[in-house]
């Protein structure tokens, strides 16, 4: 048997409800179980990290930082703390400090998909096409079959308005990855985007087929959500049609993974109704405000 007394194993079953309990937004155990851990392991640098991710949603920023430091202080070539620390810098607004932080990270780790493309992501905000492409060359070369890097690609290019070339990066990323529910999403806004050969209008029923898989593979996207409410209501050509947004949307709230998320969809909803009711009163037997 084993020796129930060997608490060796202990701070890996506490980092991991942690990480359980962080995965749910418990925000205040999953930071509870990271003490008790740090409290066991002073020098464990991803502990450090782990605890300024729970500080960072959590809105505490500046304790977030002074963790992210002290993880850095440790250990100068964490990945971990290199990767995280660019996204606080991207909440304070700070692009320079995110792009520091991540070029760092990818001469240290040159094969690290995730870094690379988490640069290609800050440059394309910092509207720098040319070094988005080369991060998403370096990605390819890391990982030459990802579905994000295919996607990432697509985002690239729907951005300068080469609506087609997206259009094949997105669906080469679904092919790759069918659980992966963002080059639907993305294809879907290409389709809303993109005027039908034939009709010259938005192809709304490829775009509802596209957010609808998205959903299909991972019901708790929010994007998804979001794009499929408003297309959807905006189509609605009876109020039992736009009624059924709400049912969508009411889907959504039992998945929420944040407060963010719940009060992007409440407000969606909240506007849906308002919709609905105004129409009602109007007496109106067709929906289209």
């Amino acid at each position: 048997g084993r020796d129930c007394t060997d608490f060796t194993e202990f701070p890996r079953l506490l980092e991991w409800a942690g990480i359980c309990r962080h995965l749910r937004y418990d925000l205040a155990g999953a930071l509870e179980c990271y003490d008790m851990c740090a409290e066991i392991e002073p020098d464990n640098v991803e502990m450090l990290v782990r605890r300024a991710g729970v500080k960072m949603d959590d809105g505490k920023a500046e304790e977030a930082s002074d963790l992210f430091e002290a993880a850095l202080v440790k250990d100068p070539s964490s990945r971990d703390a290199l990767l995280h620390r660019s996204n606080l810098w991207l909440l304070k607004g700070d692009i320079d400090g995110a792009k520091r932080d991540l070029e760092k990270c990818n001469r240290l780790y040159p094969n690290y998909l995730l870094g690379h493309l988490r640069l290609a992501t800050v440059q394309m905000q910092a509207e720098d096409p040319v070094g988005a492409r080369a991060s998403l060359d370096a990605s390819a070369a890391a990982s030459p079959n990802s579905s994000d890097v295919r996607s990432y690609r697509g985002e690239l290019l729907f951005a300068e308005g080469k609506l087609d070339e997206a259009r094949a990066e997105f669906e080469a990323a679904s092919a790759l990855d069918p659980g992966n529910p963002t080059p639907y999403v993305n294809g879907a806004l290409v389709a809303m985007s993109a005027p039908d050969t034939t009709t010259g209008m938005p192809d709304v029923a490829r775009a509802v087929e596209l957010l609808t898989k998205a959903l299909e593979v991972d019901p708790q996207f929010l994007t998804a959500y979001l794009h499929l409410g408003q297309l959807r209501l905006s189509t609605s050509k009876s109020i039992v049609e736009a009624r059924g947004v709400v049912e969508l949307y009411d889907r959504g709230l039992a998945e929420c993974r944040s407060k963010d998320e719940l009060r992007d969809l409440c407000s969606m909803r909240i506007l849906a109704v308002a919709q609905i009711e105004a129409a009602t009163q109007l007496g109106m037997e067709t929906f289209s405000m």
